[in-house]
């Protein structure tokens, strides 16, 4: 049981340190990294002390630990996906933005070559 509850500690604190390293955003990465720490802080709490998650569970009139721990990770779950919905919904705006910058860069290119190409040159050449 020690062994189990230690490599679900390394798994916690790997991930945390991951999430820390490398969530992405600079707008609220203070208070991503803050949650990742807090996560991290209770899951190895919870891993240690499992009669602790049940008697939180029963403050909040839940039976068992394992049922408050569902309950929870579903609603995580729930916001890590509505957060990846607007993450990518921002991430398709913005490429489309850039096309569109694109688009008209590259007729603006092609306009003036096209006047470039039908000035007159000074090698005798008249319009």
């Amino acid at each position: 049981m020690i062994i189990f509850q230690l490599l679900l500690i390394i798994g916690v604190v790997i991930a945390a340190l991951l999430a820390i390293r490398f969530l992405p955003g600079d707008h609220s990465l203070a208070i991503k990294r803050l949650l990742a720490l807090l996560f991290a802080v209770a899951a190895v709490l919870s891993i240690i002390f499992p009669t602790a998650l049940t008697a939180l569970a029963r403050i909040f009139g839940i039976g068992r630990g394992a049922d408050l721990l569902l309950y929870v990770s579903i609603v995580a779950m729930l916001l890590f996906a509505v957060a990846t919905v607007r993450a990518k919904a921002r991430s398709d705006a913005r490429v489309t933005d850039l096309a569109r910058a694109m688009a008209l860069m590259e007729a603006r290119l092609r306009e003036q070559q096209r006047h470039l190409d039908d000035t007159p040159t000074d090698r005798g050449e008249t319009a």
